[in-house]
């Protein structure tokens, strides 16, 4: 071979050596690209920011001042619960009656107590207050016949009166009806009228057998409170 093809074979060989390093670099520089873009891929989502941070802060601390707001809403509804146990006493004395008139249905429940054990067999069917000295005056129907009998103010004190009477039709027929006694029906009459009693009496209202108990109210003025005797509700009251 001649020295001038040597020389030539030999800057071939150079070209191409230079051109093999200068594609292991770019394959470098790509291969160092790839890996970066990789690495960021694969890397831990980005920490909040500090207005996000704030933001988050601010969402919570709006979620505690509305549990705050949940809390102070409980004593009010507190208070109206309160507010509603406070009433119930004041409906109750409304619809209770008065002291004064429970103390005169209990006189009067316990004249008719001494009146019936004081004469065996005996139901009462009418009572009229004395007005000397605020005893009873009180009948009683034993069968077919009448017995009268008085009654102290405070019932410890029962004596018999003259006469044995026979019922009449009209009071057998009413008494047969009854199935609340008579003490039982001036209570009712006295929650519902307050006052002190005068008397009470079988009559007949309206077609509808009753007891007539007579009132005398704080005024003075007299009232008939009708309390049926089948089932003690108050019929009428007339003024």
């Amino acid at each position: 071979m001649k020295h001038t093809d040597q020389r030539f074979l030999s800057l071939a060989a150079l070209a191409l050596s230079a051109l093999l390093l200068t594609g292991c670099g770019d394959g470098g520089a790509g291969g160092g690209g790839e890996e970066t873009t990789g690495g960021a891929g694969t890397s831990a989502p980005a920490e909040p920011t500090g207005t996000e941070g704030a933001t988050a802060g601010d969402e919570s601390a709006s979620a505690t001042a509305t549990g705050d707001e949940s809390a102070s809403a409980t004593p009010s509804g507190t208070a109206t619960a309160d507010e509603s146990a406070s009433a119930s006493p004041s409906g109750t004395a409304t619809s209770t009656s008065s002291p004064g008139a429970g103390d005169e249905a209990a006189a009067v429940a316990g004249a008719v107590v001494a009146a019936e054990e004081a004469v065996t067999g005996g139901q009462v069917f009418e009572i009229d207050r004395k007005d000397d000295d605020g005893g009873w005056e009180i009948k009683l129907a034993v069968g077919d016949r009448e017995k009268e009998v008085d009654v102290s103010q405070d019932g410890s004190e029962v004596t018999p009166q003259e006469g044995d009477d026979q019922l009449d039709q009209e009071d057998r027929e009413r008494i047969a009806q009854v199935q609340v006694p008579m003490e039982v029906a001036v209570r009712a009459a006295l929650d519902e009228v307050d006052g002190t009693l005068d008397g009470a009496q079988l009559d007949t209202e309206d077609g509808t057998t009753v007891w007539e108990v007579d009132i005398d109210d704080p005024e003075g003025t007299s009232v008939d409170v009708y309390v049926n005797v089948a089932n003690g509700s108050v019929v009428k009251v007339d003024r």
